[in-house]
């Protein structure tokens, strides 16, 4: 399912277009400027942004202009909403880089058809991103950026540092992420260790891998083993002794 982010101060024109694409089945999330779309966006990565031009804290041409100097947020097809018609915002806009521009009032047809076109663009340019993606060597990713993973076939990208923790099930991973999204993924935990950033995550155990931010405490166990406490979690997970040293300068004996 595609997620949209409408980015519109006019509170009535928001649910407006927020219950139509909800009606057509679209997952929708909203904001009522440009530096809450902005963090909504480095945080979600939606399909598709939707957002007016006059606002206050950010108008949309800031935001554009901020989502591009980012490799990620800079594919995300962007549709600009304006009451103006003067030829010289138009024409601004796609200098920045928007995919298209609704003059408001427009009509649901005319949103829906714009929308299908710049959904049709972003599968094509994921496929061509996730080329690029297995065409590099492996490396280590940093902490902050995001990665392009397939869940049951459909891309979708995650932020390094939402992950909590990564553990083997038999030829996949399932990774938990802090928004409590449980993912299954067709990766392995040996190449997921090749490639997080070993300062910020560490394997406690063969079957699991932890994000070192998420541990709130790390406890002795019986016969000489340790737990590690993870926030947000009730159950404790087993550290064993062949990968406790890598923890024991953080945590202490």
């Amino acid at each position: 399912m595609n997620t949209i982010l409408i980015i519109e101060d006019d509170l009535e024109i928001r649910k407006m277009i927020r219950d139509f694409l909800e009606l057509q089945k679209y997952t929708v999330i909203t904001a009522e400027d440009g530096k809450q779309g902005l963090e909504l966006t480095q945080k979600i990565i939606p399909d598709l942004i939707i957002s007016d031009v006059n606002m206050p804290e950010m108008n949309g041409f800031e935001l554009k202009e901020k989502l591009a100097r980012n490799e990620v947020t800079e594919i995300v097809p962007f549709i600009f909403l304006t009451s103006q018609s003067d030829r010289k915002d138009f024409r601004k806009g796609m200098e920045l880089g928007a995919d298209d521009y609704l003059t408001k009032p427009f009509n649901i047809d005319e949103l829906s058809a714009t929308i299908d076109v710049q959904l049709n663009k972003r599968r094509k340019l994921i496929k061509e991103y996730s080329r690029k993606v297995e065409e590099k060597p492996n490396k280590e990713l940093n902490y902050n950026e995001h990665i392009l993973i397939k869940v049951n076939g459909v891309p979708k990208f995650i932020k390094i540092n939402d992950i909590i923790y990564i553990t083997a099930d038999a030829k996949y991973t399932r990774v938990k992420l802090t928004s409590g999204e449980k993912l299954i993924i067709s990766k392995s935990l040996n190449e997921w260790e090749d490639n997080l950033p070993a300062n910020f995550f560490v394997r406690i155990h063969r079957g699991h891998i932890v994000n070192i931010e998420q541990i709130e405490k790390v406890e002795k166990w019986f016969n000489q083993g340790y737990m590690a406490k993870l926030k947000g979690e009730s159950e404790p997970f087993v550290i064993s002794r062949r990968y406790y040293s890598k923890l024991r300068d953080l945590f202490g004996d």
